[in-house]
């Protein structure tokens, strides 16, 4: 199986599962709504600073990859601090959308997924990217961490040309961190207001 095909395979898997999710986060509630509403709204608050900062993100590392995403190895900007910044940014907004739902499980269960999905994904990125770059990629490797940032190697060009065309998808694709968790926000009304059932509830 191509890279290409087994990327667009994982990136159809993801989709359903998180189609999943989304609907047990629509037919939950938080025990915190009835025990400790000072813990919901904390929860709440973290939810959508974690979305900002993840949607912050992605459009930052847009910025360095529109048009270069597979042709160039990216290695300036948000990509100096770790080698995969854009999954890191999508776990911060992802977790995030998670802490909305005012509990702890389901940013717990989106952590294991992440940790377990992306391992895979990363590994295989990182053996594509091996073949392809060869004794750069794997002197980048070296360099700079896999996933949690470093900033002592930080570095960043005083101007950078972008694809506006690419620029404009990633924009997109970062939109949708506030559909979904707005989305989750109209459950919580709708169950509240007893137009959809609220089957589980969860810490």
């Amino acid at each position: 199986m191509s890279y290409l095909l087994s990327s667009k395979i994982r990136t159809l898997s993801s989709r359903f599962i998180g189609f999943f999710l989304l609907i047990i986060v629509a037919l939950s509630l938080s025990k915190w709504h009835f025990h400790a509403s000072l813990i919901g709204y904390f929860l709440w608050l973290m939810g959508w600073l974690f979305v900002g900062v993840g949607a912050m993100g992605r459009i930052w590392c847009s910025i360095y990859i529109s048009g270069y995403k597979n042709n160039k190895l990216v290695m300036e900007g948000p990509y100096s601090l770790c080698r995969n910044p854009l999954y890191l940014f999508s776990y911060l907004g992802g977790v995030g959308i998670m802490f909305l739902t005012e509990t702890f499980l389901f940013p717990l269960i989106f952590t294991v997924y992440f940790l377990i999905y992306y391992h895979y994904v990363i590994s295989q990125e990182e053996k594509f990217l091996s073949k392809k770059y060869g004794m750069k990629y794997l002197a980048y490797m070296d360099r700079i961490p896999r996933f949690i940032p470093s900033f002592k190697k930080y570095t960043e060009p005083e101007c950078y040309q972008i694809s506006p065309k690419h620029f404009r998808i990633f924009l997109v694709h970062v939109v949708w961190f506030f559909w979904i968790a707005a989305l989750v926000q109209l459950f919580e009304k709708l169950r509240l207001l007893g137009v959809i059932p609220s089957i589980f509830r969860w810490f």
